[in-house]
């Protein structure tokens, strides 16, 4: 029960933390879309904080641009889906996941319509922010 508090806080935490705010590392990087964004590990961050599921499992994402296919885990599930990529442009469809019963089933399910919602994206570092029009939806970060 305690890790199902901390998740849901810090997942909540997060959407709320990256709708809302800049942070002033990345603000002096100039947004790309022309780098590459497949075959790396992208995990969901809070400010500079990584965002985790049951088991302290890292919330992330590993896109494959060559297969057109994402797949990750979402805090209790991992999953798949479809890839659409270009020019800036980026959408998640298809999306399937595994079916553990897990008590933290809504903030999942939370973060997984973010996923879907997504239609624009940009690379500021080695940060990714993913965008509902001009909204930010999620920001994940690589090592």
């Amino acid at each position: 029960m305690k890790i199902t508090t901390i998740f849901c806080s810090t997942l909540f935490a997060a959407f709320v933390a990256v709708s809302c705010s800049t942070n002033t590392n990345t603000a002096k990087l100039k947004p790309r879309t022309d780098v590459s964004i497949s075959n790396q590990n992208w995990y969901l961050v809070t400010d500079s904080d990584v965002v985790k599921g049951l088991y302290n499992k890292e919330v992330s994402l590993i896109i494959n641009e060559t297969n057109s296919t994402v797949s990750g885990f979402s805090g209790c599930n991992n999953f798949n889906a479809t890839l659409s990529k270009s020019n800036g442009a980026i959408s998640f469809g298809n999306i399937s996941e595994t079916k553990m019963a897990c008590p933290n089933l809504k903030e999942e399910q939370a973060f997984l319509s973010m996923l879907k919602n997504v239609n624009r994206y940009e690379v500021i570092g080695n940060e990714l922010h993913l965008f509902k029009d001009n909204i930010l939806l999620l920001t994940f970060k690589t090592t």
